[in-house]
């Protein structure tokens, strides 16, 4: 169970069928562009609350902070799947072992660090900076908060599509993560959350998750 594969799947592939980091990247930044151009054409800043300004920066820096610690919740959930997985969630930990993992087994440290930053922000700023923060500005009030906050998180899920069980864990994620810039009000939190998780959890697969059958840290 990780959230970095939802669109891996989709990513071409080498003959001996691994994912080339430099492509994963791509793809990923390719989400910025993306994010960037449709807020241009909408007229809307695709990341609320984020400022440049000289005068802003302990603003950004507390949202980086608040970022960070929002990251831990979500990698002790993915520790604990791993670990002890029950009912939907081991036939999910099979899938991930099975099928994505041996893709990326050969991606290095510096791989990871560039493909979760490039996934926070383009995903981020597509779903909470764009979908999410726009239907809270068309729709007045506190229906606008709960159908955007809803709508993002359905949508975030349903691109994430792997199995049932993976769809709803990225849903649940995406509403942690909307809950995070409710709260924040500053789109920098979940990016860095999103980001760090994504980081920490290929790190542990790949480097430090103990052994299993079918893994890739197993040993032919």
């Amino acid at each position: 169970m990780i959230e970095p594969f939802h669109l891996n799947i989709t990513l071409p592939m080498t003959t001996s069928g691994q994912i080339r980091a430099p492509v994963a990247i791509a793809f990923e930044t390719g989400l910025v562009v993306l994010a960037a151009f449709l807020g241009w054409f909408f007229g809307r800043w695709p990341l609320p609350g984020v400022s440049f300004a000289a005068d802003r920066w302990f603003e950004q820096l507390v949202a980086v902070g608040w970022g960070v610690l929002a990251a831990i919740p979500m990698i002790l959930l993915l520790l604990v799947i791993d670990r002890c997985p029950f009912g939907p969630w081991r036939s999910l930990q099979q899938t991930v072992d099975q099928r994505l993992l041996p893709m990326i087994r050969h991606w290095s440290i510096g791989d990871m660090v560039l493909i979760s930053l490039a996934a926070g922000l383009g995903e981020e700023m597509l779903f909470r900076g764009l979908l999410q923060a726009g239907l809270i500005d068309w729709l007045p009030g506190t229906r606008g908060v709960v159908i955007g906050l809803i709508v993002a998180s359905a949508v975030f899920g349903m691109c994430h599509w792997v199995s049932h069980a993976y769809a709803v864990l990225a849903g649940g994620m995406g509403l942690y993560l909307g809950v995070v810039l409710l709260m924040t009000e500053n789109l920098l939190a979940p990016i860095v959350t999103h980001a760090v998780y994504d980081f920490a959890a290929l790190v542990y697969l790949l480097r430090y998750r103990p052994a299993k059958e079918g893994s890739p840290n197993q040993e032919a």
